[in-house]
C-alpha cells in the first residue's frame, strides 16, 4: 500500500504495515530508531537546530485535551527535543503557541540565523469549519521576538484553491523550495523553486520532469553539496514513499537517484535532512509499526582527513654492470647478453627492460662468443625479486562522463598478511559503498577524490587494522 498525500486537513494517512527494522541490509549507514522522541503517535519532518531538532507531531500534549479538527482527526503541532551531553535527541517539548488556533502547524523549517520560522498551516483556523469545506494548506513565516513568535505572514503565493507545504529555504536564504498541487503540476504533487530577488520572492517554478514525475514529490531538502533530496512514490524505489536526490548543473536538474537500504525501505522512508558532511542526519519511516517514527543514520565510513595516494606498481629496471664497463675489452668477437629470467634476452652493458608483473627472477649478464654462441663467461647472476606496492588499489577509469556509470574494483589490493574484512568506498560527493566491486555515477561534472579503505577482521586484543589510498577521478560533461 503507498502512503495517501492530503490536499485539505491532515498531513499525512497513516500506513497500517509493520517493518522489521532489522531485516534491512547494513549498507555503509546504520539507522536506530529516536526511542526518546518517539511515541505510539507520528513523529516526522525532522530538521537540526542550534541545540537540537525540530519536528512534527500529532501526540496528545493534555491527557484531558485533545485537539481535532472538524471531522474528529488529531492535528499536527511542532515539537522540539534538545540535545543531550552527547548530541543525541532527549524528551521533546512543545516547540511554542501562537502559530495557529485549531490547525495543523507543521512541518517547518528554521533559518540559520534562527529568526524566522517557515511553516505548513491549513488556511483556515478554527474548528467551525463545515462539513467538507476545503481547507487547503498553505506556507507562512513567523518572526522571533524574544522566547515567542510573532508576525505570522502568509507567503505571497499561497491560494487557498490549492496546497503549498513542505518548505525549505536554502543556507543563503535565496531559494525557497516547497510542494504543491497548483495548477500545472506534473503529478499529484511537483517540486517548486521561488528565488529571493532583493528581497521580494519570485514566482514559483516547476522544477520539471527531471525532478518531478506523474507521481508525488514533496519534502525538498538542499543539502549543502547540492543535492536536492525529495521523497516520492513514483516507480523504481523499494516500495511506498522513498527517498531520492538530485543535483543542479548548468542549468538543469540531473536524474533523480533513489537512496538504497538501510535508509530506504518496503515501508513508506521520507523528510530526509543531513548535516553538512552527509556522514549523518535523520529521516522519518513507519518501518517499525503503525505509526510514523524519526530514525537518525550515521555512516560506517569515516573519510580520512590524511589518507596516501595510491602508488602505480612499476615492473621496469635499468640494467647495468659496473664490472662489465671497466672490462669491456670484448672487440668484436664477443657481445654481452643480459637474460631476464623470463624468457627474454637484451644485448648491451646497459639497458632497461619491464617484467610482465610481481615474481622471482633470475638475471644474468654473459659474454657470449659470436662466433659459436655459446656463453664465454657468466659475468653476473643474481636473483631479483619484484613485489607490488602493499597498499589497496583502486581500479578505475581516469575519466568519464557525468551521468555513466562506471564500475571501480579493489582486487588487486596487496597488503600480505592481512586478513580482509571489508572494503570501504568513499567517493568525494558524501556517498559512500562497501564491497570489493562497486559501480558509480556522478551526475556533476567536476574532479572527485575516491578513498579506498580496507579494513582488517580483529586481531590480536580486538585490534582492527585499516589501511586507505586514495585518487582523483574527472568527470566531464557530455560532449567534452
Amino acid at each position: 500500500m503507498k502512503r495517501s498525500l492530503i490536499y485539505s486537513l491532515i498531513l499525512l494517512l497513516l500506513v497500517i504495515r509493520p517493518i522489521d527494522l532489522e531485516a534491512q541490509a547494513k549498507g555503509s549507514f546504520e539507522v536506530t530508531p529516536l526511542s526518546a522522541v518517539a511515541t505510539n503517535s507520528d513523529e516526522f519532518a525532522p530538521v537540526i537546530v542550534e541545540d537540537g531538532i525540530l519536528f512534527c507531531s500529532n501526540r496528545k500534549t493534555n491527557p484531558f485535551t485533545t485537539h481535532k479538527n472538524f471531522e474528529g482527526i488529531r492535528l499536527y503541532d511542532l515539537f522540539f527535543a534538545p540535545f543531550d551531553e552527547e548530541g543525541k535527541p532527549g524528551k521533546a517539548v512543545k516547540f511554542t503557541a501562537g502559530l495557529g488556533k485549531n490547525t495543523n502547524i507543521g512541518p517547518a523549517y528554521l533559518s540559520p540565523d534562527g529568526n524566522t520560522l517557515w511553516f505548513t498551516r491549513n488556511y483556515l483556523e478554527g474548528t467551525k469549519l463545515k462539513k467538507n469545506q476545503p481547507n487547503n494548506l498553505g506556507i507562512f513565516t513567523a518572526r522571533k521576538q524574544g522566547s515567542g513568535w510573532t508576525d505570522i505572514t502568509p507567503f505571497r503565493y499561497n491560494d487557498p484553491s490549492y496546497n503549498l507545504s513542505y518548505p525549505f529555504v536554502s543556507s543563503d536564504g535565496k531559494y525557497l523550495f516547497f510542494a504543491s498541487d497548483m495548477p500545472g503540476t506534473l503529478g499529484k504533487y511537483d517540486i517548486f523553486m521561488s528565488e529571493n530577488s532583493n528581497g521580494e520572492w519570485g514566482k514559483p517554478v516547476n522544477l520539471g520532469n527531471s525532478v518531478n514525475s506523474a507521481d508525488a514529490e514533496i519534502h525538498p531538502f538542499l543539502h549543502s553539496s547540492g543535492r536536492l533530496y525529495f521523497t516520492s512514490d513514483r516507480t523504481g524505489g523499494q516500495g511506498g514513499l522513498d527517498i531520492w536526490y538530485s543535483v543542479s548543473s548548468a542549468g538543469s536538474w540531473s536524474k533523480p537517484v533513489v537512496l538504497s537500504d538501510p535508509i530506504n525501505s518496503e515501508a513508506d522512508d521520507f523528510a530526509y535532512y543531513a548535516v553538512s558532511t552527509g556522514q549523518e542526519g535523520y529521516f522519518s519511516s513507519n518501518r517499525r509499526k503503525f505509526s510514523d517514527d524519526i530514525f537518525r543514520f550515521a555512516t560506517t565510513i569515516i573519510r580520512w582527513s590524511n589518507c596516501d595516494t595510491l602508488q602505480k606498481n612499476s615492473y621496469c629496471y635499468e640494467f647495468v654492470e659496473e664490472k662489465a664497463i671497466l672490462g669491456d675489452t670484448l672487440g668484436l668477437r664477443y657481445r654481452w647478453e643480459w637474460n631476464f629470467g623470463d624468457g627474454t634476452r637484451a644485448s648491451g652493458i646497459r639497458t632497461e627492460h619491464c617484467f610482465a608483473g610481481p615474481g622471482v627472477y633470475d638475471v644474468s649478464l654473459d659474454m657470449i662468443n659470436l662466433v659459436t654462441g655459446g656463453i664465454e663467461k657468466r659475468q653476473a647472476s643474481y636473483e631479483l625479486e619484484i613485489e607490488d606496492v602493499e597498499q589497496p588499489v583502486i581500479n578505475a577509469p581516469d575519466r568519464v562522463t557525468a551521468g555513466e556509470t562506471f564500475s571501480l574494483n579493489a582486487g588487486d589490493t596487496y597488503l600480505p598478511g592481512m586478513k580482509i574484512a571489508r572494503y570501504y568506498w568513499n567517493f568525494g560527493d558524501e556517498t559512500e559503498a562497501v564491497g570489493i566491486d562497486v559501480s558509480k555515477s556522478f551526475p556533476v561534472p567536476g574532479r572527485y577524490n575516491i578513498q579506498l579503505i580496507v579494513s582488517s577482521e580483529p586481531g590480536a586484543g580486538g585490534v582492527i587494522r585499516e589501511v586507505c589510498v586514495c585518487r582523483d577521478i574527472e568527470v566531464v560533461s557530455n560532449g567534452n
